[in-house]
């Protein structure tokens, strides 16, 4: 009998703790804006697409992003299980397409970068490695594996590397870094990359890197990791977004440029050797003169990432998330693209996503483009004026960009190090004192430390309104109880009573 009430107790308060969860869930899609639009793709441009999907949930609205790499993004896209995608390169040729109208846009720009993980003898980190795109390719095709390689000491000189066989840390996965880094040294070292990529069939752009390591990631954060790891890592070389080095804290090589410099991938770095970028009638890039780019500053190996979103059959509520969501990364968004480790969209790269965003069913109408209405840090002009692009020097200012890390000397003892401490700093500086501001899309812009103060906010409501929540549900529970014992108890008087009569 014991065992029967319990079994009809655990039912019971199974039952209303599901009722709980249901009402929880239902309250919380009752207070978004929209249904939830989903995508994925690429790892290079997570970290960034991570920073926007959080802002804009303060607002209400859902996204949902899987880093799942480029290859596996576009295809999910093809096949219409995700709403949009990230890549950094756009359909190759013999890839299957999409059966529906769709666009490229940009997102946001940024440097592929080397994180490494070296020691001088004292132990100490090195953050002062250069390189140019020979080596690079030579790293990166297993025709270098000594970090005393005579090339890597001409490159480095009176540097001492403690570390010796050189563990380069390659993608596993379909990916748009492992396609822009194979563009780069295609273009720059085509005597070492050219008979790499015959040999292995996987001419540039080379998604799936060459099996020919015995170290390979899936997405950019497990390269990173890897590299940054304590045992693993040291000697370790990888390529991936600058801001997954920053994240870690780890420096990244100095690339020579073609005037001579080694350049760091900052934000100014990245714009400058963006100028030179072409633009294909559908928006998507060539960066044949960026990476010739003859700026002192200029970082060569910068590219732009893509969004992939349809345009035609598109469920016109999530067309007007998605919509407002691009207005912000267009916008407002950008502003932390600096900090995070990126490069932000110039105005004519603006009014490219505003042209897409126009043609998604559902979504909003976008604002003009002037520092007031669209607080992107490139945009100069005051409302009412033609769009016109700021100066390059400041577009590190939102984040703090510290020093463009120009010539051999500079890099060479300051290192990315120094660079990160201060954007940091800056970036802190900013939140701190600025506050919200609202592009006219109407969604607020929020600083790091605005964003630790409103999940901290929206913690304590939660909690509390959890705490008050106990009590219905208390009740409810007591009343379970009653309605279980109450009955039981009675019968079983009832029948006591009537075995005494029998027995007496």
């Amino acid at each position: 009998m014991g065992t029967r009430v319990r079994g009809v107790l655990t039912a019971s308060v199974l039952a209303v703790a599901g009722s709980a969860t249901a009402m929880a869930s239902s309250s919380i899609d009752a207070s978004a804006n929209g249904p939830t639009v989903n995508g994925s793709g690429s790892t290079w441009v997570q970290i960034a697409l991570d920073q926007w999907r959080a802002d804009i949930a303060q607002q209400g609205y859902s996204i949902n992003y899987q880093g799942v790499g480029s290859s596996a993004g576009r295809q999910a896209f093809t096949q219409g299980t995700v709403d949009f995608a990230a890549s950094e390169i756009p359909y190759q040729p013999g890839e299957p397409r999409p059966g529906r109208s769709f666009e490229y846009l940009p997102d946001v720009a940024g440097g592929t970068s080397l994180m490494y993980n070296l020691h001088a003898p004292n132990g100490s980190r090195i953050t002062s490695l250069r390189l140019n795109a020979h080596a690079a390719a030579r790293i990166f095709t297993a025709g270098m594996t000594s970090w005393q390689d005579p090339e890597i000491q001409a490159l480095n000189p009176g540097l001492s590397i403690a570390e010796t066989h050189i563990n380069a840390v390659v993608r596993s996965d379909g990916s748009g870094t492992s396609a822009q880094f194979s563009l780069y040294l295609a273009n720059e070292a085509p005597s070492v990359w050219n008979p790499f990529a015959s040999a292995q069939g996987c001419p540039a752009p080379c998604s799936n890197w060459p099996p020919v390591f015995p170290n390979s990631e899936n997405g950019s954060d497990q390269v990173a990791s890897f590299v940054a790891d304590a045992t693993r890592g040291p000697g370790a070389i990888g390529y991936v977004e600058a801001g997954y080095a920053k994240g870690y804290s780890f420096p990244v090589a100095s690339l020579l440029n073609a005037s001579g410099n080694y350049t760091q991938p900052t934000a100014v770095n990245v714009a400058t050797a963006l100028q030179h970028a072409q633009f294909n009638s559908d928006n998507t890039q060539n960066l044949t003169s960026v990476y010739v780019s003859p700026e002192p500053n200029a970082y060569p190996m910068s590219s732009y990432s893509y969004m992939i979103v349809q345009t035609g059959g598109f469920d016109p509520a999530k067309g007007a998330v998605l919509g407002r969501w691009l207005i912000y990364i267009a916008c407002g968004g950008q502003r932390e693209a600096s900090p995070l480790g990126y490069s932000p969209l110039p105005p004519v790269l603006i009014q490219n996503v505003f042209d897409a965003e126009h043609r998604i069913p559902g979504a909003p109408p976008t604002p003009p483009i002037d520092r007031v209405n669209c607080p992107n840090p490139t945009v100069a002009n005051a409302p009412g004026t033609a769009a016109t692009a700021a100066p390059i020097s400041s577009y590190g200012s939102a984040g703090g960009t510290s020093g463009n890390g120009n010539g051999p000397a500079a890099n060479a003892t300051s290192g990315p190090t120094a660079d990160a401490t201060t954007s940091a700093g800056a970036s802190a500086s900013a939140s701190a004192s600025a506050s919200a501001s609202a592009s006219a899309d109407g969604v607020a812009t929020l600083g790091s430390a605005q964003r630790e103060a409103a999940f901290l906010a929206a913690l304590t409501a939660a909690q509390g309104a959890r705490t008050g929540s106990l009590l219905p549900l208390l009740i409810c529970g007591i009343c379970i109880v009653v309605a279980v014992f109450v009955p039981f108890f009675l019968g079983w008087r009832r029948r006591a009573a009537g075995g005494g009569d029998r027995h007496g």
